[in-house]
C-alpha cells in the first residue's frame, strides 16, 4: 500500500509539474477602441501576458491595421528587423516611429515580456472596422510571419562556412514545435520582404538548377530554376535567359508554376558567372539587400542559411504561442465616437482644403508667366481670332483650333460675364470690353494711353502631385489639367492690360481605400503688367472662380461602403508683385516679390448613399495668404530663322494661412455636432522652374516650362506646361 501511494505521489507531482511548464498566452477576448487615442489592452479587464516559457525569448505584436506601441524600456531588446523600444536608450530602430507602428518586435525573459506586455495598446487608423493584433512568441531567433502562418530562422555555419547541400540537408533536419523545416521557398514579394528585414545577411535559400536535385525530367536542366525543398519542392519559379557569354537559357518547354511565380532577381542575375564554365552558378542564396543572385553550390563564401516552417500538408504546429485579438471598432459601428476621428474623413476635408488653395496658386501663377513672356519676348502683336491655334498640353502636338475654340469660351463666360457686369461678351465685341472697363478709362484718361491691337494667347499644364505620406497618416495623390485663354492690350510703354479665362479639372485620391474626389474650376481673370522704367514692374492680378467637387468618400473599408456628396464653392483671389529687371551682357537678371491673398466660400451639402454615416456639413470660409521671393535669369540664343530664350526661376514662399473650422452632422441625427480645425500641413514652398521661348521669324511662339514645387518635406507638386501664341 505504501509503495502504491508513493507511486501516486510521483504521478501527482509530474501531472502538476506538466501542468505548471505548459505554454499559454493569455489575450483580452475583446477590446474596443477608436481612432482618437491609444487604448491598453489591459483595459479590456484582461492583461496580456505569457506563461511557462524559459529561456530568451522572442515576441512580436502586429496589427492587420491602425497603430501599437509599448511604452517600457525596463530590460527588454529590440529584435532585429523589428520596431520597438530598447533597455539601453538607443532609440527607436531605423524607419520606425514610436507611435506609429503596426509591428513590434523585442527579446527577453518571461518577466521582463510580461512587463513590456502590460504596456501593449492600440489605436485605429480608420481604415477597417475589424482590425486584429496578432501576438506570437518563440525561441530568440525564430520569426513568426503572420501573413502566411509561417516561422522563419537565420543559422550561422559552426566554422563560418556551409555549402548549399549541407545547408539543406540541416535544414530539412530540423523541426519546430511539429513542424518540418526546409531551406526557404519565397512565394510573394511581402513573404521577402518579411525575411530579408529579419536576416540582413547573405543566405541560402532553397532554389537550384542543378540536375541533382531539380525533379525535371529534360536532359538539360540548366536554367530551369526550381525550389527543391519543403512544400514547392518540384516547382519551377523563374525560367532564365543568356545575360552573359556563360549563361545558359533554359529549355523551350520551360514553365514557370503557378504558385511559385515570384522571383526577386538581382540585376542581370542569374548569369552563371562565377568562371569560364558553363552552367557553374547552380544555387540561389538571398543578398543583404534581399535581392537573389546565383552562386556556385559548392562555394564557401555563404556563411549562413534561412530555414523555413509551415506549409508542409497534413503538419500544425504544436505551439500555444500564438493568439489572435479582434478589435471591435466605434468607428465601424457608427456609435458616438468623434466623427472626424475618421481618417477618411479628415483627409478629405483636407485635401477639399488644399485642392482649392493650389487652384488659385495655379490661376495666378498661369497669368503671371503670361507677362513674365511678355516682358521676355518682347512683342504682342495682334492675332486674328480665325487663325488661332493650339498646342494641346495633354497631347504634346500642335493642332489647329480654329475660332470654334475661341467661340466656345466665350459662349461659356458670356452669361457669368453679362450677370456682373451687364456687358454682352461675344467675338465681335472683347476689344471694346477691355476698353470699357473701369482700369481701361482710367489708364486712358488720367495717363492718355492709348490701346493698340488686342493679342490672344493660350496656355496648358499637366500637373501631379503628393502630399502628407507620412507614417500614421492617409496620404493624398492629386493630378490635374488645366487650359487657358486669354486677350491682352499692348499699351504704350510695354505696359500690359488684359483679361483670361481658365478651366482645371483635378482627381485627388485619399490613400488606396476609394475615397477621392473630383473637381472642376472655372476662373475669370483680369490682368495689368506696368513698366514704371527700364528696371522697375509692377503686376497685378485678380480673378474670380466656381468649383464644383464630386466626393466619394469610403466609410467602412472593410465592405467598401461609400458616401457620395457634391461640394460647390467661390472663390476671390489676386496678387501683387514687384520686379525688379537688371541686364548683363547677354544675361538678363530679374529678382521680384509678392503678395498672393484669397477668399473662398465653400457651401453647406449632405452626403447621399447607403449608410448611417452619412454626414451633413456646414458651409465655411477659407482666407488665405502668402508672400514670395524669387529669382528669374533668361537669355537670348539667336538661331538662322528663330530665337530661344531658356529661363531659371527659383522662389521660396510662406504660407500664411491660419486655417479654418468645419461643422458636420450625421444626416440620421442633428442632435450632436462634430468640428474641426483644419490647418495648414507645409508653410514654406520651394519652387524651381525652367524652360524656354521659342520665337520664330514666322511669327509663332511656342514656350514650355518643367516645375517641381517641394511643400516643406510634406509633399511636391510637379508641373508640365505649354503655351503658344501667333502675332501678325
Amino acid at each position: 500500500m505504501h509503495k502504491i501511494n508513493k507511486y501516486f505521489l510521483i504521478f501527482i507531482i509530474n501531472l502538476l509539474s506538466s501542468t505548471a511548464n505548459s505554454e499559454t498566452i493569455t489575450m483580452p477576448s475583446s477590446l474596443t477602441a477608436d481612432t482618437s487615442s491609444f487604448v491598453l489592452l489591459s483595459s479590456s479587464g484582461t492583461t496580456p501576458a505569457i506563461n511557462g516559457y524559459s529561456g530568451t525569448l522572442l515576441v512580436t505584436a502586429v496589427a492587420s491595421s491602425g497603430n501599437i506601441k509599448v511604452t517600457t524600456t525596463s530590460d527588454i531588446d529590440q529584435a532585429s528587423g523589428y520596431c520597438g523600444y530598447t533597455s539601453d536608450g538607443s532609440g527607436d530602430a531605423a524607419d520606425c516611429s514610436g507611435s506609429s507602428l503596426t509591428e513590434v518586435g523585442f527579446t527577453g525573459t518571461q518577466a521582463n515580456i510580461n512587463a513590456a506586455l502590460a504596456t501593449l495598446s492600440f489605436k485605429g487608423d480608420g481604415s477597417t472596422g475589424s482590425p486584429t493584433v496578432t501576438l506570437s512568441v518563440t525561441p530568440a531567433g525564430n520569426n513568426y510571419n503572420s501573413a502566411n502562418g509561417h516561422y522563419y530562422k537565420i543559422v550561422g555555419a559552426a566554422d563560418d562556412e556551409i555549402v548549399w547541400a549541407d545547408a539543406k540537408t540541416a535544414a530539412e533536419a530540423s523541426s519546430y514545435n511539429g513542424l518540418s523545416g526546409y531551406l526557404a521557398t519565397i512565394e510573394s514579394a511581402a513573404e521577402n520582404t518579411f525575411i530579408s528585414a529579419k536576416v540582413n545577411q547573405n543566405a541560402w535559400i532553397g532554389g537550384s538548377d542543378n540536375s541533382t536535385y531539380t525533379s525535371n525530367t529534360h536532359a538539360t536542366t540548366e536554367g530551369t530554376w526550381e525550389w527543391v525543398s519543403g512544400p514547392n519542392n518540384g516547382k519551377t519559379f523563374y525560367c532564365q535567359l543568356a545575360n552573359l557569354d556563360n549563361s545558359v537559357k533554359a529549355h523551350s518547354s520551360c514553365s514557370v508554376h503557378a504558385d511559385t511565380s515570384y522571383n526577386n532577381w538581382d540585376s542581370g542575375e542569374p548569369n552563371d558567372y562565377s568562371s569560364t564554365t558553363t552552367g557553374e552558378e547552380d544555387c540561389a542564396h538571398m543578398k543583404t539587400d534581399g535581392t537573389w543572385n546565383d552562386f556556385p553550390c559548392a562555394t564557401t563564401d555563404v556563411d549562413y542559411y534561412i530555414i523555413e516552417y509551415g506549409g508542409t500538408a497534413g503538419e500544425s504546429a504544436t505551439t500555444s504561442g500564438l493568439t489572435i485579438l479582434t478589435i471591435s471598432s466605434l468607428e465601424a459601428s457608427g456609435s458616438t465616437h468623434q466623427a472626424f476621428d475618421d481618417k477618411q474623413l479628415s483627409g478629405i476635408v483636407e485635401a477639399q482644403t488644399e485642392s482649392m488653395k493650389r487652384h488659385m496658386y495655379n490661376s495666378t501663377n498661369s497669368i503671371m508667366d503670361r507677362m513674365e513672356q511678355f516682358r521676355r519676348t518682347g512683342d504682342n502683336k495682334g492675332l486674328q481670332l480665325n487663325d488661332f491655334r493650339l498646342a494641346l498640353a495633354d497631347q504634346g502636338v500642335n493642332q489647329h483650333t480654329h475660332a470654334k475654340l475661341g467661340k466656345h469660351y466665350l459662349q461659356k463666360y458670356s452669361k457669368t460675364i453679362v450677370d456682373k457686369s451687364g456687358f454682352d461678351l461675344t467675338e465681335n465685341n472683347i476689344e471694346k470690353f477691355i476698353t470699357e472697363l473701369p482700369l481701361s478709362k482710367y489708364m486712358k484718361q488720367e495717363f492718355g494711353l492709348k490701346p493698340k491691337k488686342w493679342a490672344m494667347w493660350s496656355a496648358g499644364s499637366l500637373s501631379k502631385g503628393g502630399l502628407n505620406f507620412s507614417v500614421g497618416q492617409l496620404g493624398r495623390r492629386n493630378e490635374s489639367n488645366g487650359f487657358t485663354v486669354g486677350a491682352d492690350l499692348d499699351w504704350t510703354d510695354n505696359s500690359l492690360l488684359g483679361f483670361a479665362l481658365r478651366d482645371e479639372t483635378e482627381d485627388v485620391t485619399i490613400s488606396g481605400n476609394g475615397t477621392k474626389f473630383k473637381s472642376d474650376n472655372s476662373t475669370l481673370s483680369f490682368y495689368n503688367t506696368w513698366k514704371a522704367n527700364d528696371k522697375n514692374f509692377i503686376d497685378t492680378f485678380i480673378g474670380f472662380g466656381e468649383t464644383t467637387q464630386a466626393t466619394t468618400r469610403i466609410v467602412d473599408v472593410a465592405n467598401n461602403t461609400k458616401v457620395t456628396g457634391e461640394l460647390k464653392s467661390k472663390q476671390a483671389f489676386g496678387a501683387i508683385k514687384y520686379n525688379f529687371s537688371n541686364d548683363f551682357k547677354l544675361i538678363n537678371f530679374n529678382s521680384y516679390s509678392k503678395v498672393n491673398f484669397g477668399y473662398t466660400m465653400f457651401d453647406g451639402y449632405s452626403e447621399k448613399g447607403d449608410s448611417n454615416l452619412k454626414l451633413s456639413f456646414d458651409d465655411r470660409d477659407l482666407k488665405s495668404y502668402s508672400v514670395s521671393v524669387g529669382s528669374l535669369i533668361n537669355a537670348d540664343i539667336n538661331l538662322r530663322n528663330s530665337k530661344i530664350i531658356p529661363f531659371l526661376k527659383i522662389d521660396i514662399t510662406e504660407d500664411l494661412t491660419e486655417g479654418s473650422s468645419l461643422k458636420a452632422n450625421y444626416t440620421s441625427s442633428s442632435s450632436n455636432q462634430y468640428s474641426k480645425s483644419i490647418n495648414k500641413d507645409f508653410s514654406a514652398i520651394i519652387r524651381a522652374e525652367t524652360g524656354f521661348d521659342w520665337n520664330f521669324n514666322n511669327g509663332w511662339n511656342l514656350s514650355s516650362t518643367l516645375d517641381r514645387i517641394d511643400k516643406d518635406g510634406f509633399g511636391h507638386q510637379n508641373y508640365l506646361k505649354f503655351n503658344a501664341f501667333k502675332t501678325f
